[in-house]
């Protein structure tokens, strides 16, 4: 049934197959004798062995044939008719299947097929934009909240990374954090959890959609001084704010220990070429390969200096402002 419905080009089929090539098919060769471009011997439709040993002729420069004795001849179409007792349209189907010939028509109706889909996939209308920015801001949130204190920000600090305690929604009951991306536009907010979370509680929730290795946290505040300014690297929201509150206005954050393609990326086109990277992570075992990794990363496109916390687990929330100075000033650069 599948044949049927399948083109077949004759001209093509009797051009591109020889009766030699049939007759080699069947395994008629061993049994005719050749006479300069002809082939001879009995008939081999008929079974005439008993009757006459040349009856069956095929000229092989004409590509066709002829039996003598029972009249019947034609090209290698009817030949295949003859021997299976089909029709032309079915002889034709299974010599292209046996010598795996493409109709024309259906080279071309391949090709075109194949131009549809090259236009289709270039006129694909473009992906929908990752972190798309949000088209609301929380409201009312509780900016005095204690954990706020507790954590030592400032009210400058806390109105210019727009901080606030969550009472409704998704984040209720949360410490949001507003996430920009490198434009300036807002594209998701982070809560955390205002203490040590709840069993099985996270300390930190974002947006299930929101794919945070797409984005540097506040870069979008410091992209304008990272050429002429160092940029420190740092692992979250509240590195930033520390440093921030420290007089550092250049701190970013990768919220996380891991460094992603697309916010290298970002950073290195942020400092631009012999730009400068400082790297502060926390002094645990993750902060350690976490720092590590980013060394590796940056060093053959900045100037890239690591910063080690002395005590263990450390991090750079937790550093004093002489602390922070004293560590910044001792580390010299390194770049390949």
């Amino acid at each position: 049934m599948k044949l049927k419905t399948e083109w077949v080009d004759f001209k093509q089929t009797k051009e591109k197959v020889s009766m030699e090539e049939i007759l080699g098919h069947y395994g008629l060769l061993k049994d005719l004798k050749r006479n300069e471009d002809e082939l001879v011997g009995f008939c081999p439709i008929r079974d005439e062995k008993h009757y006459n040993k040349n009856a069956f002729c095929v000229n092989s420069s004409k590509n066709n044939w002829h039996c003598f004795s029972c009249g019947a001849g034609g090209n290698v179409l009817d030949f295949v008719c003859s021997m299976e007792d089909i029709d032309i349209r079915q002889a034709g189907l299974l010599i292209q299947k046996w010598f795996g010939i493409v109709s024309e028509q259906k080279r071309q109706l391949a090709k075109e097929r194949k131009k549809v889909r090259k236009e289709k996939k270039e006129t694909k209308p473009e992906q929908e934009i990752v972190n798309p920015p949000l088209t609301f801001e929380l409201k009312a949130l509780d900016r005095k909240h204690p954990y706020l204190k507790e954590r030592g920000l400032k009210k400058e600090t806390i109105k210019e990374f727009g901080l606030g305690y969550c009472k409704r929604g998704l984040m209720k009951g949360r410490i949001v954090i507003p996430i920009h991306n490198e434009k300036g536009e807002l594209v998701a907010y982070a809560g955390r959890y205002p203490g040590d979370p709840p069993e099985g509680e996270p300390k930190y929730k974002l947006p299930q959609k929101f794919k945070k290795h797409l984005v540097v946290f506040n870069l979008n505040r410091v992209k304008d001084i990272a050429k002429d300014e160092e940029l420190i690297v740092v692992e979250g929201f509240f590195d930033v704010f520390n440093l921030w509150q420290a007089g550092y206005k250049n701190a970013i954050a990768l919220m996380g220990t891991s460094m992603s393609d697309e916010q290298e990326k970002l950073i290195v086109e942020a400092v631009g070429e012999n730009g400068k990277v400082a790297l502060i992570f926390d002094s645990d075992e993750a902060g350690r390969s976490g720092s590590q990794d980013a060394l590796t990363r940056l060093v053959s496109h900045a100037y890239v200096k690591l910063v080690k916390p002395t005590e263990e687990g450390l991090g750079p929330d937790a550093l004093s402002k002489e602390k922070m100075k004293r560590l910044l000033g001792q580390m010299v650069f390194q770049n390949e």
